[in-house]
């Protein structure tokens, strides 16, 4: 990566490498450069409040209060201000929580680090770095830009931060001499030379990635298509107010001298009955109770509500492998133990036991073995370690002096199997022992060793060789006789539950990608024993592509091995933006927070980084995966209860702009505005324990489709509306109504007849939108049930009691009797009707627990993966739909900000101010 230097990065002094830059060599690259930190957006708190009152409802809701105010309308000025504030306040709190992780994201230490200018050490913090500096990194230093080594040892580096890899690696050595940002010095120190800092190193374009998707209000796909139906909606109903404005004020005398207020009033409720007022706060009812859900359940954290209902829309899943899918701690594969002749599985263990050092407990081979001779059969009763000559990367293993119960010596190495084998392989070295083993010379015993070495590492395992020397090697010299013992596989290991919950996922039809930094085999091997395909493919091959066939890799491929942070942001942006896939991303480092946060659902696992935790929607606070399963379930669930909310209240809104504007064009008989409110609060009241209701989830993921929406409330509301208006039109027709109502009076019994046969209806209705068939197949919660009975039973008090609608209980009597004959004639049609529009529910995921997976061939795990991608092509997101719904890139004007109020924005309205607040591109952020 020192290839592709910038020509302005000042370059070392040939006489002194470590003299270091001139301040004027420091303050041209500034210039150039800048400083090292990123740029992050920052809102006031009390602009973030005054935001939500933006935006298509909130603007509708005050407009109502406009018109109420103008006409002195006090009490229904009061209950709709009210409305507006409590969801102004919901509004806040959601957006209130995303600044707050993205304050949490540019939090950071102080940090400082030893740098050489003109021929002086100076402990400068890290933000003043430039490119051409030379720094001195020491053990434990998080290395704070991209660094060329110089000089000094050849250091350790844990990379895991960037490749997810659990072993730390060598620098300089086969990966080159150019220490990325972010990585961590484990051992050694060196002098290096800064060459990128900032947003040019490429952990920094990471973090600047997720810190603009932070600036980005996010709203879901489910919420933007309920939203466009409501707007459809109150267009349309604002169109009926204008009528009925203009047919009672010329037809019925509306306008004359004091009857101008009656009629703008009138206007007024029909335009309310349109407004879903309550819609936000049933939504975040709904999604509240299913966060909460999830953290008693699965101690799963939701930090993005809009998340929560993505997930349910949700087709494919990345993950990251090292600390996600599997535990991040190498363990031996006791079954894999490669034993030699004349030694057993567990004398191979208590022999690495005994030449490992149990207090490393940083050293990731040591700890392993450490915890495999811990959990097998092997002992180490009378042997005692009296001497170690520790790892050495030249010499590539270690050995041990060890004398058993009778006070004799033994010698054992352990270490790379070639150098065990003959110390002398790949050339001899400095170390004080050298030999080889008994059978070096047989041809017999090497094609064996290599065949089952090659064999392990082919599946992704390292290997580490075992020899054992029965005396003490430095007296015995040349004659000391070793053997070989056998071969330790190492591997990370997936955690417990990750195959099982690799199965669910597929039953629920969501395909699971896997992208790590490790290298290609270790991934094939783990993705074997997860349950995955092992089509597999290195991150380069994915960068060499052309565009065409970078998109047909990604959409083919089970996963990528080494790749960058950026990749994986990539791969997760093609899978969204090209393919049009609801997208997933699960990871713990640094290095999965770009990808994390570009996702439609990032999820961040049991002990993840905090820049992972700030760039995701869902924290795992325990270990394993099944949450990421039972988060796909609920969320399904919280669907399913959503839409059946929605299109309940988009029908109870035909219904009451239908009945209510029909009755003034035809008879001018209106019911007062306040009664109007009162009902549309009712409504949206009693339906807040849908959050409660009995849910399925089910086997495909569940895309929102306003068609559809649209089609299901025109059938609910077309044809109550119709029936409503039949059964009012017979009061005048009627001997039993008209003594006592008739719309010819339009008086207080009459209105109160309308009005109570609006709120019959329209309760009702969501006992039938809920159930996908008869609803007597599919009972909802008692909370719904109380709920609407209550609510039925204080209208119908209401209705009768209040002096000036004065309703007769026997015209109750028959309202009460007309609409259960006409919900089970309703409830019988709506079946055949979703089977017209194509809408069904698909299979029930009957059980919450996790699916065993069972043993199958690669064709078979083939002939899965196209079933899943057909399900996948069935649920695309529209183009319009795959982009985050509002990004403001600069400070509107007013006159831009008023003509900006798209139908894009969500419930609350409103837009992210991006004022912009330096911080340093350092530990604490990264």
């Amino acid at each position: 990566m020192a290839d592709d230097l910038d020509p302005n990065i000042p370059p070392l002094n040939p006489e002194d490498p470590l003299f270091g830059l001139t301040t004027a060599q420091v303050e041209a690259s500034r210039e150039i450069f800048g400083r090292n930190e990123l740029l992050i957006p920052e809102t006031p708190l009390w602009k973030l409040f005054l935001h939500q009152f933006s935006g298509f409802l909130p603007l509708l809701i005050e407009l109502a209060a406009l018109v109420s105010l103008a006409v002195k309308d006090w009490t229904d000025f009061g209950i709709i201000v009210a409305m507006l504030v409590v969801n102004a306040s919901l509004g806040f709190r959601e957006e209130y929580h995303a600044k707050k992780a993205l304050d949490e994201l540019s939090q950071k230490l102080e940090s400082e680090v030893a740098t050489r200018r003109e021929g002086e050490t100076k402990a400068m913090n890290v933000q003043e770095l430039v490119p051409g500096d030379v720094v001195l990194l020491v053990g434990g230093t998080i290395v704070p830009a991209d660094i060329q080594w110089i000089k000094g040892d050849t250091v350790s580096v844990d990379t895991a931060a960037l490749t997810g890899e659990p072993i730390p690696r060598k620098y300089p050595g086969p990966n080159g001499d150019v220490i990325l940002s972010g990585t961590t010095i484990m051992a050694g120190e060196c002098y290096g030379r800064v060459l990128r800092t900032g947003t040019n190193t490429e952990i920094g374009r990471a973090q600047a990635d997720v810190l603009k998707d932070k600036t980005v209000r996010v709203i879901s796909v489910f919420q933007k298509k309920i939203m466009f139906v409501v707007q459809v909606l109150v267009t349309c109903s604002l169109v009926l107010v204008v009528a009925v404005l203009l047919v009672e004020g010329f037809v019925y005398g509306g306008f004359e001298k004091g009857q101008v207020h009656v009629t703008i009033l009138d206007a007024l409720s029909i335009m309310i009955a349109s407004i879903p007022i309550a819609l936000p706060l049933v939504l975040q009812v709904n999604l509240a109770l299913g966060a909460s859900f999830l953290a008693k359940h699965y101690n799963a954290i939701v930090t993005s509500t809009p998340a929560l209902q993505d997930i349910a829309s949700m087709s494919m899943l990345c993950s990251d492998k090292t600390g996600t899918l599997t535990t991040a701690n190498m363990s031996i594969i006791e079954e894999s133990i490669y034993a030699a002749d004349g030694f057993t599985n567990n004398e191979v263990i208590m022999y690495a036991f005994l030449c490992s050092n149990a207090d490393k407990k940083d050293d990731p081979i040591d700890r392993a073995i450490v915890a495999a001779f811990a959990k097998s059969a092997a002992s180490s009763d009378g042997f005692v370690q009296t001497e170690i000559i520790g790892f050495n990367p030249s010499v590539k293993r270690v050995v041990a002096f060890v004398k058993d119960s009778s006070g004799k010596t033994i010698t054992i190495a352990k270490g790379l199997p070639a150098k065990i084998i003959n110390t002398e392989a790949g050339g001899r070295d400095d170390h004080e022992l050298q030999w080889k083993v008994d059978t070096a010379d047989d041809k017999a015993f090497n094609d064996k060793v290599v065949c089952v070495d090659t064999g392990l590492n082919t599946s992704g395992y390292k290997t580490i060789g075992i020899g054992v020397c029965q005396g003490d090697a430095r007296e015995l010299g040349a004659s000391a006789v070793w053997k070989f013992a056998g071969l330790l596989p190492m591997l990370d290991p997936p955690r417990h539950d990750t195959p099982a919950t690799i199965e669910s996922l597929h039953h629920a039809n969501i395909s699971v990608k896997m992208i790590t930094g490790d290298h290609a085999n270790v991934g094939k091997e783990t993705a074997r024993l997860i349950g995955l395909g092992t089509n597999i493919h290195p991150g380069e091959k994915m960068r060499n592509a052309s565009a065409e066939t970078k998109n047909q890799i990604i959409w083919d491929a089970d996963g990528f091995a080494a790749v960058l942070p950026s990749d994986k942001r990539e791969i997760v942006m093609t899978l969204r933006n090209h393919f049009g896939l609801v997208t997933g991303m699960t990871g713990d480092g640094v290095n999965d927070a770009p990808a994390l946060s570009a996702a439609q659902v990032g999820i961040a696992v049991d002990g993840a980084t905090d820049a992972a935790k700030n760039a995701a929607d869902l924290i795992l606070t325990l270990p394993g995966l099944s949450p990421i399963y039972g988060a796909v379930l609920e969320s399904r669930r919280i669907f399913a209860r959503i839409k059946s909310y929605v299109v309940y209240r988009v029908a109870a809104s035909v219904i009451m702009v239908l009945v209510l504007s029909i009755s003034i064009f035809v008879k001018g008989c209106a019911v007062h505005s306040l009664y109007i409110i009162i009902l549309a609060l009712m409504n949206d009241i009693s339906m807040i324990p849908v959050a409660y209701d009995r849910a399925a989830a089910t086997s495909k993921p569940q895309l929102a489709s306003s068609s559809s929406i649209v089609y299901q409330s025109l059938f609910y509301g077309l044809v109550n509306a119709f029936l409503s208006l039949m059964f009012i039109f017979a009061m005048d027709y009627d001997d039993r109504f008209n003594e006592e109502v008739g719309l010819k009076a339009c008086d207080g019994p009459t209105q109160g007849f309308i009005w109570m046969q609006l709120l019959v209806v329209t309760e009702l209705a969501i006992f039938s939108v809920r159930a996908p068939g008869f609803f007597l197949f599919s009972m909802p919660s008692p909370y719904l049930i109380m709920s609407i009975l209550s609510t039925l039973v204080i209208g119908g008090l209401i209705a009768c009691l209040d002096p000036q609608l004065g309703l007769e209980g026997k015209s109750l009597g028959y309202i009460v009797l007309f609409n259960v004959a006409t919900f089970i004639v309703v409830d019988l049609l709506k079946i055949k009707f979703r089977e017209v529009i194509g809408e069904s529910p698909g299979e029930i995921i009957a059980s919450d627990d996790l699916i065993q997976p069972s043993d199958r061939t690669d064709a078979q795990k083939q002939m899965k993966k196209n079933l899943r991608y057909a399900v996948h092509r069935d649920s695309i997101v529209s183009v319009g739909d795959r982009q985050p719904s509002v990004e403001v890139k600069k400070k509107p004007t007013w006159y831009e900000g008023f003509f900006d109020l798209r139908l894009d924005l969500d419930i609350n309205g409103g837009f992210v101010n991006k004022n912009r607040l330096k911080v340093q591109a350092t530990e604490g952020a990264l």
